[in-house]
Parts: C-alpha cells; sequence; structure tokens
C-alpha cells in the first residue's frame, strides 16, 4: 500500500492512540524496519503498549531462538484519556514558538511557508488562537508534563519527513474530529500532508 511505501522514506513516525501489535499487526513488521533505519518512532497513548516496545519477528528464526527484537518506540507519551486534543495543540504552539525563536536567531524556519500559503486557508488565526492558549492549560488538559511536551514538539520540529498514525483511541471519542483536524493541521504547518 502507499502508506507503507512511505514508511520507507520517513524519519519520524508518531503514532497516536493504537497499539498496533493487537489492531495493525502488519504494520510491526514496517516499524521494525524503519527502526533499524533510526527512525524516530513515538508512541503517543494513555497505556504503554508493550508491542510497540520490542518487536520479535516470528519470521526470523535467529530472533525466535534467542527471544531477542528490535526495539520499536524510542519515546513513549501518555496523556490522559481524552487529553489528545490538548497534547496536539500544546504541540503546534511549540512549533510557533520554535520557529518565532528561529526568526530570532536568524536560523531555518521550523514552519514550512511556502506549504501553508499555497495549501492552507486561516492559518494568521490558527495562530493568533494558539498563541493566546496558555500553557498551564493545555498541560492541565492534556495530563502531560511541559517538559515531555517540549521534548516531543522538538522530535517533531528536527523530522524531515514526519508520518502521524492514528487509531480508535482517537477516533473513538466526542473529539475525534476535532482532535483529527488539529492534527492534519499540525502535520500542515511543516508541510507534512502528502
Amino acid at each position: 500500500t502507499v502508506l507503507f511505501d512511505d514508511f520507507e522514506h520517513t524519519d519520524t513516525l508518531l503514532l497516536f492512540g493504537h497499539n498496533p501489535g493487537t489492531n495493525h499487526p502488519r504494520m510491526l513488521a514496517e516499524l521494525r524496519e524503519c527502526a533499524k533505519r533510526g527512525a524516530t518512532i513515538v508512541s503517543i497513548n494513555p497505556l504503554r503498549e508493550r508491542g510497540l516496545e520490542q518487536f520479535t519477528d516470528p519470521q526470523s528464526p535467529l530472533e525466535m531462538i534467542t527471544f531477542s527484537g528490535t526495539d520499536l518506540c524510542s519515546v513513549f507519551v501518555q496523556p490522559k484519556i481524552g487529553g489528545d486534543i490538548a497534547l496536539i495543540k500544546a504541540m503546534a504552539k511549540g512549533i510557533l514558538e520554535l520557529d518565532a525563536a528561529a526568526v530570532k536567531a536568524n536560523e531555518e524556519r521550523v514552519l514550512d511557508l511556502d506549504f501553508i500559503a499555497t495549501h492552507t486557508l486561516g492559518f494568521e488565526d490558527f495562530a493568533k488562537d494558539l498563541t493566546n492558549t496558555r500553557w498551564d492549560e493545555l498541560v492541565e488538559l492534556s495530563g502531560v508534563p511541559y517538559k515531555q511536551i517540549e521534548a516531543l514538539t522538538k522530535i517533531y520540529a528536527r523530522g524531515k519527513r514526519v508520518i502521524s498514525t492514528w487509531g480508535m483511541g482517537i477516533t473513538q471519542n466526542k473529539h475525534a474530529l476535532a482532535t483529527i483536524q488539529l492534527l492534519s493541521n499540525l502535520m500542515m504547518m511543516r508541510g507534512n500532508i502528502g
């Protein structure tokens, strides 16, 4: 599929609200290959899923005999249940702040201004809303400490070819549509769509 072809080129994967080990086992082999290439894989889920810690390939005799495997996720972020939307908004706010710092330091921009100008509408209003949202509110609603949000945002900002995926942990709640829209906005801030 196209999705898994994209996995061959990504350097950063953000996995929101799902456990591929039980819900999408085909994905584990792709995640394993990404991890072996050195891609950063982040699990963002209230539960720390064992299947995302290490994967033993059942088709690898060596791994099966030695009870070894490949470490998958290098970072685990555990928002409180329903806290995903606040966490994603916090990441978007962090991206804006990193971009402002880059401008001030005369460094490469964090935002993909060409992508934003060509493929989005309403960015100024979105940025204003992010700027006006307080950090303490986002930390409280997400259940994730500021330092961990900051580290996650920097992982996203360093990635050049980022993929975000999500499962029913995102889609099966009353704020699903808004959460997915906000996650899409986050990805578009850096041109990581398409």
